[in-house]
C-alpha cells in the first residue's frame, strides 16, 4: 500500500510503536493481528500496521534491528542490507572523507552507516515518507550527526563534496530494468559527479556492466559485492575512493576480496579431479579468469560458470567438490554409476539444464542404492549434457 506522511507519523507514534511492540511475539495468523489492529485504529492505519509487522520480520535477513525498524516495501527491497552499508562507509572513512551528501537516502540504511562509522552526513530524498522513516530508523541505531531534509537532487543539485548516490530502480514494487528509467536517470548523474574528488555509485548487479559503463562516467574503480552467496551490488568508485585496482569481487560478510584486471574468460580444459563453483561476485565483476589463472584452474564451457582443476584449492570464492564420477545424462549409464557408488539420496546442482532437480532425481535415482549421499551437478559441456558425481570438500 502507498503511505501519505499523516499516516507514516501516526505509525512512528508512542501508540503505534508500543502496539507493535505488544504483537511482536503474540501468534501468527496475519489476518488475526490485523483484525486486531483494526479495533485498535482506523482502516488505513491498521492495515499500514500489519503491512509493517510483515515487512520487519523480514527485514531481519538485512538488518540487526529490523524489527523496530521502518520502510515500505519497496524502500525495504531497494535499501542497502546492513552489513554492505557497513563495508562501504568504511571506505569513505578510509579515505579520509569525514563529510557526505546522501542524495537519495531511502529509509537511511547507508546514511545510518556513514554516520556510525564517524562521517557528517547530509541525508535528503524527495519522498517525504523515505525522510521520516530515516530519521527514526537512525534514532533506532542511535545514529547520531545526520542531517534529513526532503530535497528532489533532480532539481537541486547537491553542493560540492564527497558523494554517495543510489538511484531508484524501482517503481512501486516493480523492479525497473532499463537504467535509463531510474532516478536521478543516467544524464543527470554525469551531471551530480562532474568535478567531485570522491564518489560511490551504486548500481544493480544484474544490469550488464558494458550497459552501465556506457551509461555512467568512468569509474576508477569497479566492484561488485556479494552476500552469503547472492551479487547484491555493483559499485562505480571514483577519486578518493579508488584503491588503485581496475575491478575488485568481495565476499561479505568475511570481506573476502580479490582484485586484477579484467579478464573475463578462464582457459577452457577438461573434467579434472575437483569442480568449483563460482561466487557470482568474481563472475560479474569480469575477474573470473584472472582468478582461474593465479589459482591454476580452468573452466568446462566458455559459457557455464564451472571451474576446474587437479589441485584442491581452498578460497571463499569457490564451493568445491572432489569428483567421483561422470557420465553423460543417459538414465543407463547415471544408474549404473550410482549403484556402484551406493547412492541412497542426492544434493542437486544444476547449470544449463532446463529439468527441474525433483525431475532429475527421479529419473536418475528411482531408488536407494546405498546409504551415501552424493552432489549431482547435472550441466552442459560444449555439446554434451552431463551427470557429475561427487563429494563437498570440507
Amino acid at each position: 500500500m502507498r503511505l501519505d506522511l499523516k499516516t507514516a507519523k501516526i505509525l512512528t507514534s508512542d501508540e503505534a510503536r508500543d502496539t507493535l511492540l505488544m504483537f511482536r511475539n503474540i501468534g501468527e495468523d496475519p489476518l488475526a493481528i490485523q483484525e486486531s489492529f483494526k479495533g485498535l485504529f482506523p482502516k488505513k492505519v491498521a492495515e499500514a500496521l500489519g503491512e509493517l509487522r510483515a515487512l520487519r520480520r523480514r527485514a531481519t535477513y538485512k538488518f540487526g534491528e529490523g524489527l523496530d525498524m521502518y520502510f515500505t516495501r519497496p524502500l525495504l527491497e531497494q535499501a542497502s542490507s546492513e552489513s554492505v552499508a557497513v563495508y562501504r562507509a568504511q571506505r569513505f572513512a578510509d579515505a579520509g572523507i569525514t563529510e557526505i551528501w546522501d542524495p537519495c537516502c531511502g529509509m537511511g540504511s547507508d546514511s545510518i552507516a556513514f554516520a556510525r562509522a564517524g562521517l557528517k552526513v547530509h541525508a535528503s530524498d524527495r519522498d517525504e515518507v523515505a525522510v521520516h522513516f530515516a530519521e527514526v530508523n537512525a534514532e533506532v541505531y542511535r545514529a547520531t550527526g545526520i542531517e534529513f531534509s526532503v530535497k528532489d537532487c533532480i532539481e537541486e543539485l547537491p553542493p560540492e563534496g564527497a558523494i554517495f548516490l543510489d538511484p531508484a530502480r524501482r517503481r512501486g514494487s516493480r523492479r525497473i530494468m532499463d537504467p535509463n528509467d531510474w532516478s536521478p536517470t543516467p544524464d543527470k548523474i554525469v551531471e551530480i559527479l562532474k568535478g567531485r574528488e570522491a564518489a560511490g555509485l551504486k548500481l544493480s548487479p544484474a544490469t550488464d556492466l558494458e550497459v552501465l559503463k556506457d551509461l555512467f562516467p568512468e569509474p576508477d574503480e569497479i566492484e561488485l559485492i556479494s552476500l552469503k552467496g547472492e551479487a547484491k551490488e555493483t559499485i562505480f568508485w571514483y577519486g578518493k575512493l579508488a584503491t588503485g585496482v581496475e575491478r575488485r569481487a568481495t565476499i561479505l560478510p568475511g570481506e573476502d576480496t580479490f582484485s586484477g584486471p579484467l579478464d573475463a574468460q578462464a582457459e577452457t580444459g577438461e573434467l579434472g579431479t575437483y569442480i568449483y563453483d563460482v561466487d557470482p561476485s568474481l563472475i560479474r565483476s569480469g575477474l573470473m579468469g584472472s582468478f582461474a589463472k593465479a589459482n591454476q584452474l580452468h573452466n568446462l564451457d566458455p559459457e557455464i560458470a564451472y571451474l576446474s582443476g587437479d589441485q584442491e584449492v581452498d578460497s571463499p570464492f569457490l564451493t568445491g567438490f572432489k569428483v567421483l564420477g561422470c557420465e553423460t545424462l543417459d538414465p543407463r549409464k547415471m544408474r549404473k554409476l550410482m549403484r556402484e557408488l551406493g547412492v541412497g539420496a542426492l544434493r542437486i546442482r544444476k547449470r544449463g539444464i532446463a529439468e527441474r532437480p525433483a525431475a532429475l532425481e527421479q529419473r536418475f535415482l528411482p531408488k536407494s542404492y546405498g546409504d551415501r549421499t552424493i552432489t549431482f551437478i547435472a550441466t552442459r559441456i560444449k555439446d554434451s549434457h552431463l551427470g557429475i558425481l561427487a563429494e563437498p570438500l570440507p
